[in-house]
């Protein structure tokens, strides 16, 4: 097994950035580009690499905790899952409410009730009809399916809920694994990325970093 850890980023969160340090594993960093071409970039870069044999994708925002990313490359082995994510809470101000979703609830609904939370979570893995991308792990096989486009903003955004869509509509199951945890930063440098996008697609001039061995390639 050889996972290509793909961080779609803007943010430079120094807490995050230590934990993607930390993993042994080829990662490759996308940065200054809008989630769009972010996402197809890491796509293309990943189907285009035959030695890796699944994408991991971790937001610039989760803490990619060392422990909970092994738990769930073991529940690939052992289980021969095609995708699995972990437990991520939905934000800082929402520490016990997680980005996952029950089966059926609705992207958009916000209502209490419509995430899984640490009063109603399974304890052994786990199907949902939205992951939230904590720590996403998919196999080649099925990337080569999945669009990796967004599904608001015309396309533009919220990934994470195109993914789901489209699992949903293969009758795939989405599995989630609530023995892991990655804190999810949602409120760091919120401003400044806001701030960056106002700018207008003219300066969303991207490159691309890959990290191997602690080695760095632009």
């Amino acid at each position: 097994m050889n996972p290509l850890i793909f961080i779609p980023s803007v943010r430079e969160i120094p807490r995050v950035i230590e934990s993607w340090n930390e993993l042994p594993y080829d990662k490759y960093v996308v940065r200054m580009k809008l989630e769009a071409p972010a996402y197809q970039d890491g796509r293309d870069f990943f189907l285009s690499h035959s030695e890796y044999t699944h994408i991991v994708i971790a937001p610039d925002d989760m803490v990619v905790d060392y422990d909970s990313f092994m738990t769930l490359q073991r529940d690939v082995k052992e289980y021969r899952l095609t995708n699995v994510a972990g437990i991520a809470n939905l934000g800082q101000d929402d520490p016990d409410v997680y980005s996952c979703k029950p089966i059926g609830v609705p992207f958009i609904q916000k209502t209490k009730g419509s995430y899984y939370d640490k009063n109603n979570i399974p304890n052994e893995l786990f199907t949902v009809g939205f992951t939230g991308f904590a720590c996403q792990w998919l196999e080649r096989e099925l990337v080569e399916k999945l669009s990796f486009k967004g599904w608001c903003n015309n396309g533009q955004g919220c990934m994470d809920a195109q993914f789901s869509t489209e699992m949903n509509e293969m009758v795939n199951m989405q599995i989630v694994d609530p023995k892991t945890y990655f804190p999810h930063l949602r409120n760091e440098q919120y401003d400044e990325v806001k701030a960056w996008k106002a700018k207008g697609s003219e300066f969303h001039i991207g490159y691309t970093v890959h990290l191997t061995d602690g080695q760095k390639y632009e």
